[in-house]
């Protein structure tokens, strides 16, 4: 009995031991590009001009590190050092509204602030003949309260995410687009093509 029970684990072992080395190295090699080379002739010499090469400049892709780390010491640098100039005005859009949306929020809670100390101390305020009720004011001086801290947030949140789409652009330079899309596996003794 114990025999059998231990027979059949050694077979259960067996089939995932199989099935995690399969996978795990069809995993590595899936993640490797090929790269399809002629056989060069042996007879004929290559000859490479030297003046060429000095014309000839690799573009290396950027840095993701220095990317978002641009864009976070000055917003839009990021882009720019990743090539895509075009974005930096959407980028200062972007901080621009939620700045000036903050600055919307603060101005007329200080407005509702001081017309609701006013009130309380029975003077006259901005809004005398509109709003008399102390507890209306409050309402409002509460109001833009949570919006001033709202935008405060949200500030912060649209400077995160222009650094972190230069970070992200800055990775996806190296992103292979090519319409090829098939998978080549090649262990010994077997040879594995999938195209889509």
């Amino acid at each position: 009995m114990i025999s059998i029970i231990f027979w059949k684990k050694l077979k259960i072992n067996r089939f995932f031991t199989f099935f995690f080395i399969f996978f795990l190295h069809f995993g590595l090699l899936c993640a490797q590009d090929t790269l399809l080379v002629t056989p060069l002739s042996v007879n004929k010499p290559i000859v490479i001009d030297s003046s060429s090469l000095d014309s000839i400049k690799i573009k290396t892709p950027p840095n993701p590190k220095k990317s978002a780390l641009y864009s976070l010491v000055l917003p839009g640098s990021g882009q720019i050092y990743n090539g895509n100039w075009w974005k930096t005005p959407f980028v200062y859009a972007a901080i621009g509204g939620s700045i000036a949306y903050l600055q919307f929020n603060q101005s007329r809670y200080k407005r509702f602030k001081t017309a609701l100390e006013l009130e309380l101390a029975k003077k006259p305020h901005e809004f005398t003949g509109k709003i008399n009720s102390a507890e209306a004011l409050r309402n409002l001086r509460n109001k833009y309260d949570k919006n001033t801290q709202t935008s405060y947030i949200g500030v912060v949140v649209v400077y995160g995410i222009v650094a972190i789409e230069a970070f992200v652009d800055a990775h996806l330079q190296n992103f292979d687009i090519s319409d090829d899309l098939s998978i080549k596996v090649k262990m010994p003794g077997l040879q594995f093509v999938y195209t889509f």
